[in-house]
């Protein structure tokens, strides 16, 4: 399954006229604003995951996101001075600052202190062998602002391509709800090229999800002040559970019409009308009875009540 390309290139187009028209407005008024929004790509499912998983998924993109002007910074495991060193000789432009698991511990104990370091980088990256234990050093605020660190090999032969391939991906970490969101482009790319980022990482993501395409409900982008423009929309009902439900209530009525014509072939017994043949066939065969009975009846002499004698005596 794909999403249709023409409606998803109108919504980036509709999406990106949107962000400088504001922009065009709040230049008068507003001289801190940014000039260059970040594009997010809202992926809402129809059942919740089971698990939680604190380990994102890298979902490579045809146009990075992240350009040399972001601002990386890369947590590492290793303590040693020497490790530090070798990764900043990698020369990679994106990654402004390295520090270590110890650092993180001691030196940014502090709220304020991890405060600042979340509103210094956009991106950070960590080694993949510390990766679960982050989410608790660094506190709610990471994960509010969508900042958890994506892990990254760094025990890879080839560290520069390990970690410039992180850079050129985007990481989808599902949420314990039903709606999640990933970045997915900026403003300063044009429609084809935001459109080509999102079509990229919808032949990932559905892989990601449980059950697939069957559990996402709808796909939308959006950038931090603006509405979500849909781009796919699910059925309310799937074809599939039309087909399983019209086949289950034709079983069932299939089986309440089988028991209604049993039920029609066996009526209650009822009594039997008699033709008028019988019907004279009967009287016939009664006369000859009634007869008899009458000449019983006449044959039987009446019995003779006795007189009473007169009384002998006169008075």
């Amino acid at each position: 399954m794909s999403l249709n390309h023409n409606q998803v290139v109108q919504a980036a187009g509709a999406l990106l006229k949107y962000t400088e028209k504001r922009r065009d407005n709040e230049a008068a008024t507003n001289l801190l604003a940014d000039d260059v929004e970040t594009v997010f790509l809202t992926i809402t499912v129809k059942k919740m995951p089971t698990n939680s998983r604190h380990k994102p998924y890298r979902i490579p993109l045809r146009a990075p996101v992240y350009n040399e002007s972001t601002s990386v910074c890369l947590i590492t495991k290793n303590n040693t001075e020497a490790h530090v060193e070798t990764l900043k000789k990698l020369n990679i432009p994106q990654i402004k600052e390295i520090i270590t698991l110890y650092q993180l511990k001691t030196e940014f104990k502090a709220y304020e202190a991890k405060r600042l370091l979340l509103s210094t980088h956009e991106l950070f990256l960590t080694d993949d062998r510390v990766v679960k234990s982050l989410p608790e050093l660094l506190g709610v605020k990471f994960f509010k602002n969508k900042k958890l660190p994506a892990p990254v090999n760094l025990l890879a032969k080839d560290l520069q391509r390990e970690v410039s391939k992180a850079l050129s991906c985007t990481y989808y970490r599902p949420a314990n709800g039903t709606s999640s969101t990933l970045k997915i482009g900026t403003s300063a790319l044009s429609a084809a090229h935001l459109a080509d980022n999102i079509e990229a990482a919808m032949e990932y993501i559905p892989k990601c999800v449980e059950k697939g395409w069957d559990n996402i409900q709808s796909i939308g982008i959006k950038t931090g002040t603006s509405l979500t423009l849909p781009i796919y929309n699910a059925l309310p009902n799937p074809a599939g559970v039309i087909n399983t439900t019209i086949s289950a209530t034709a079983k069932v009525s299939s089986k309440a019409t089988k028991e209604d014509k049993s039920a029609e072939a066996t009526p209650p017994a009822k009594k039997s009308k008699k033709s008028p043949l019988s019907r004279e066939k009967a009287e016939v065969q009664a006369e000859p009875k009634k007869t008899a009975a009458k000449k019983t009846v006449a044959a039987t002499p009446a019995r003779v009540q006795p007189k009473r004698r007169a009384s002998a005596t006169k008075a």
